[in-house]
């Protein structure tokens, strides 16, 4: 069971689902309840849309063991589970079944939704992962990006799903629909943006650390490719670059958003918790080429990314207290 929870990277999984719940209840439900409606989405179909993010997640992740067990051994030697602990052919089996769980789960809430044909993304989103896992990976770039985006569509699928929900259950909208559905999109849609910079900057600093064993078995990584002391130009600019976004969003787009204009603990968390530890890690990516330092961007990382998640919390404050 060990073997397994491992194999599948449970911790990952679990932060998926904190992800999930958390557009759901922290982010849909406060906005609906202002304008008095409520989650359309019913609570069986947002089972199967989770079940069906956890499914293809633990699928990637099985086949990313696989294809990785040679770098792995150099990278992570006491890490590796695939051929040591589970035999090859065991691990192409789970990566089935976990995949047309998936996929399976997909077409239920999309047929639920009246889009049946966003089941296909589910197929799409089989084949690409299998793709990174066995080729994309390797690439300078198209790893990083594709890596990112997946990570970027784990809110958003909550929010794209509840929009369509909303969509199908009120054929001709009234500006209370209209408005709870599209506030609620673009605030995940903020979450995904905030998702895809952050995890983008947490794989590029995890191929800086695992330089030695990626240029020994021929990938081509933005470190192999460059250099590391290149690679920490783009890491530190991102980091930038992601200040400088955060920075527009608090003070041009969530003054627009009636129930955050003015909310001094928005401002006081999203400095304290993003943008001050944003600032310093982009600080720490332009010096060095240890692999301490990489662990420790990293870290910042999914400190930042944490906190962001966490963000939910304080707008479901916020919103319930405009409420009341």
């Amino acid at each position: 069971m060990i073997t397994f929870l491992k194999l599948i990277r449970w911790k990952n999984i679990l932060i998926i689902v904190i992800t999930m719940f958390a557009m759901r209840y922290a982010v849909i439900a406060p906005v609906y309840t202002y304008f008095g409606i409520p989650v359309v989405l019913s609570k069986i179909s947002f089972m199967f849309l989770v079940l069906s993010v956890i499914f293809l997640a633990s699928a990637g992740n099985v086949i990313n063991d696989y294809f990785d067990r040679r770098a792995d051994m150099i990278n992570r030697p006491d890490n590796v589970l695939v051929v040591f602990s589970i035999r090859r052919r065991q691990t192409i089996i789970i990566h089935a079944m976990f995949s047309i769980f998936g996929i399976i789960c997909g077409f239920i809430v999309s047929n639920d939704i009246g889009k049946t044909f966003f089941g296909w993304f589910f197929i799409f989103a089989v084949i690409i992962l299998w793709l990174y896992s066995a080729n994309f990976k390797r690439r300078a770039l198209i790893g990083n990006i594709t890596a990112s985006f997946f990570v970027a569509l784990i809110p958003f699928s909550v929010g794209i799903f509840e929009f369509y929900a909303v969509r199908n259950k009120f054929p001709y909208p009234t500006y209370e629909t209209i408005s709870a559905s599209e506030i609620a999109l673009y605030m995940i849609l903020g979450f995904s943006v905030f998702a895809f910079i952050y995890n983008f900057i947490l794989v590029v600093a995890k191929d800086c650390e695992n330089y030695e064993g990626d240029k020994l078995t021929g990938r081509k990584t933005i470190p192999v490719r460059i250099g590391k002391r290149k690679t920490n130009w783009i890491l530190g600019f991102m980091s930038l670059i992601s200040v400088i976004l955060v920075f527009l969003t608090l003070y041009l787009f969530l003054p627009k958003v009636f129930f955050l204009n003015n909310e001094k603990i928005c401002v006081y968390y999203i400095f304290l918790f993003i943008i001050v530890p944003a600032f310093v890690m982009a600080i720490v990516s332009f010096v060095g080429t240890q692999k301490r330092k990489y662990a420790a961007v990293e870290m910042m990382t999914k400190f930042i990314m944490l906190f962001g998640i966490l963000f939910s919390l304080i707008f479901n404050h916020v919103v319930y207290g405009f409420i009341q």
